[in-house]
């Protein structure tokens, strides 16, 4: 299952809706919504701002390029977890809480 990236509305209400691959996405400043990892693209390039991959806890990304889904965690690798309603980050060896430094 492919990962959704957490996306940004733009400021501009012209730009607050859009349909993207015949899907329709509308959210204003403030909140977030999460978008097929395809879709992105098309949205940042129409001023909504991509802050990083998301999934489940059970879809967190793997340092193994040979397993799903399609990302790959390398050091420094941000994952939004809607498990935890939070972004984390890959330091090589475990997922951890950025404003802790504690293992997720």
């Amino acid at each position: 299952m492919p990962l959704t990236i957490r996306m940004l509305p733009p400021v501009s209400v012209v730009q607050q809706v859009i349909t993207v691959n015949g899907r329709r996405y509308a959210a204003t400043p403030g909140s977030a919504i999460d978008v097929p990892d395809m879709d992105s693209p098309s949205l940042s390039a129409n001023g909504w701002i991509s802050c990083a991959p998301s999934g489940s806890t059970a879809q967190r990304p793997t340092v193994n390029p040979n397993t799903n889904p399609p990302y790959v965690a390398a050091p420094n690798f941000e994952y939004f977890d809607t498990t935890l309603s939070k972004l984390i980050f890959w330091d090589g060896a475990t997922w951890r809480d950025p404003a802790t430094g504690n293992a997720v």
